[in-house]
């Protein structure tokens, strides 16, 4: 049975646009103060609890223009974000806040950002194996946990992954794609550029490092890591 996350009654609300939703204020506790970004199923804003100061996440989810299947998608993925966050390395979910325009998801904050703008932009785990093994063990921790519960994320790439502790620790976000089906018939479904090129002979592992870490080229980079000691 997929668990339900804790709703809330449903918000009046008349913001429409990203920019215009700043500064609304979510059932009286959670305003949004800033736009994080903005994706093909949403957009994702800072919150501020305006009680405790404390900082959240709040995807809004958009309910006008949608068909019945993708209606059907959206629930899918609060409820299977919902069930997977309660494993460490997954985003936590708090609630579900409901408005006449869309879904507010109020998750975790990681004010570090995600794990492609920490490689590219900030060079973290560019050279120190030792840490990208830590991170690395963490995703796949976390990936088969969610397979353990029958969750199949489908869009896995650095970033979908969040990071706090200063790089420690990392976490398993957006789970837009995710399904319950061990075989399905969506084609293409995921981000192209992560996509495994299984027709030109690449090994999985080799992939899925390499462009999760950017390391170098050959598939002895692999070995070299996962024998470094914890």
């Amino acid at each position: 049975m997929i668990l339900t996350p804790p709703a809330s009654p449903q918000l009046a609300s008349t913001c429409l646009t990203p920019e215009d939703r700043l500064g609304c204020v979510l059932a009286n506790r959670l305003e949004l103060i800033s736009i994080l970004g903005v994706g093909a199923y949403g957009v994702v804003y800072q919150a501020v609890d305006i009680y405790t100061n404390e900082l959240y996440a709040v995807k809004a989810l958009p309910k006008h223009g949608l068909d019945a299947r993708q209606q059907r998608f959206q629930r899918r993925e609060i409820a299977l974000h919902y069930q997977a966050s309660q494993h460490p390395n997954v985003v936590s979910l708090m609630r579900i806040l409901d408005s006449p325009d869309c879904t507010f998801v109020v998750i975790e904050y990681c004010p570090e950002g995600d794990l492609f703008s920490n490689i590219t932009e900030q060079g973290r785990f560019v050279g120190d194996d030792q840490l990208a093994k830590h991170v690395f063990l963490q995703i796949l921790d976390a990936v088969q946990y969610c397979h353990s519960i029958g969750i199949y994320h489908r869009d896995l790439k650095p970033e979908n992954v969040l990071v706090t502790d200063q790089g420690h620790i990392v976490k398993l976000a957006d789970f837009g794609l995710a399904t319950t089906d061990k075989i399905t018939t969506d084609f293409g479904c995921g981000s192209i550029f992560y996509m495994s090129p299984g027709k030109q002979g690449h090994r999985a592992p080799k992939v899925l490092v390499l462009t999760f870490f950017r390391m170098p080229t050959t598939i002895n980079t692999l070995p070299r890591l996962l024998r470094l000691s914890p």
